[in-house]
């Protein structure tokens, strides 16, 4: 343990939290847990860049991040961290092996993601089903008795099939319930039948999902056995009326796939806050298609939902100022390691010392 350990216990925040002007986006993160702590300080880091420097990151104890990556070499020299919470549920910006073998614990936040992402599920299903998109493009456009004629299909009576059946599938299922949907279907090697017997859903495989959805949910994480996991041949498998809906990560869908799908009728429409390059190109052909619907990886950014994920992450963040570790650790084998424990060690010295 450096000797910056002597000074105030220090959080870093992401840039992507301010505005260009450095004022606070979010009306609530949290911060009023930190506020109250004698021996603790936080300031949001200055200059957004895409991937950390180590500069940026050598002076904290812990940081609570947003967009930017972490990497190899965003840790290079960094000693004093300890812990990093991220801002949702996905991890596949940060190198988990780099953090483990820097003493590094990540921890993320569920219980703030389920409820908004699973209601921006059923928004997109909603959307897509009455043709919201190209109804309103056309009533812009002057075509009144035009965007009477397209006619929509409710989810009413038809198949829901989901890729995952996490916490976030699973409460949009139950809120899916509410439109007397005829049957859930999910593809998951790692649900339990009795998970899915709780929520009425049947477990099947990947290819029957496809034949025989109306609606498909990507809900499962990104990983290298999930990377391009829908492309030519799964689109092929689907319902000329089908629909794809994505809210998890875009590498999962092969985009040119989908593009080709979608252009060539194979699938009716799809729902998108998820790209493969993010921001989405200007030239994608995505942008000019009627019976898609794009939203910039942020449909279930809500007031609730940085409320929620920004205190769980002041939480964690205070837990290490204990010397405890913080819940939600993905990289669990970290929790094992001598130097994190060390590190674990020497905050609940000085937090106790503190409180004395």
């Amino acid at each position: 343990m450096t000797s910056s350990h002597s000074k105030k216990f220090r959080i870093g925040f992401s840039a992507d939290f301010c505005d260009d002007a450095g004022a606070l986006i979010f009306p609530d993160i949290g911060l009023s847990l930190l506020d109250t702590i004698a021996g603790l300080s936080y300031e949001f880091i200055r200059g957004y860049r895409d991937e950390y420097t180590p500069e940026q990151l050598q002076d904290y104890d812990v940081l609570i991040s947003l967009k930017p990556r972490i990497t190899v070499g965003s840790l290079v020299g960094v000693e004093r961290l300890c812990a990093i919470g991220r801002c949702g549920v996905g991890y596949d910006n940060v190198d988990l092996p780099a953090c483990t073998a820097n003493d590094i614990a990540v921890f993320i936040t569920p219980g703030g993601v389920v409820r908004p992402v699973a209601e921006s599920i059923v928004l997109f299903v909603l959307a897509l089903s009455h043709n919201l998109i190209r109804k309103d493009r056309l009533v812009r456009q002057g075509g009144w008795t035009e965007s009477t004629r397209p006619l929509g299909r409710e989810p009413r009576e038809r198949i829901v099939g989901t890729i995952g059946l996490g916490n976030i599938a699973s409460a949009a299922i139950q809120l899916l319930k509410n439109f007397d949907v005829a049957r859930f279907l999910a593809f998951d090697p790692y649900a339990s039948e009795e998970t899915a017997h709780r929520l009425g859903v049947e477990l099947v495989g990947i290819d029957e999902l496809l034949r025989e959805s109306d609606y498909v949910l990507i809900n499962c994480p990104l990983t290298p056995q999930t990377r391009g996991l829908i492309g030519k041949r799964e689109f092929s498998l689907m319902k000329a009326d089908s629909v794809l809906i994505n809210t998890a990560r875009g590498p999962i869908v092969n985009e040119q796939a989908l593009v080709e799908a979608l252009e060539n009728k194979i699938i009716r429409g799809a729902a998108l806050d998820v790209f493969e390059q993010e921001p989405v190109p200007a030239d994608s052909p995505l942008m000019a298609m009627d019976n898609v619907i794009l939203t910039s990886h942020s449909i279930a950014w809500t007031e609730e939902l940085f409320r929620d994920m920004g205190r769980i992450d002041c939480e964690g963040a205070l837990s290490i100022y204990r010397g405890e570790a913080p819940k939600n650790v993905v990289n669990r084998e970290v929790l094992n390691r001598p130097g994190f424990l060390k590190k674990l060690e020497n905050y609940r010295s000085l937090s106790e010392g503190s409180n004395r």
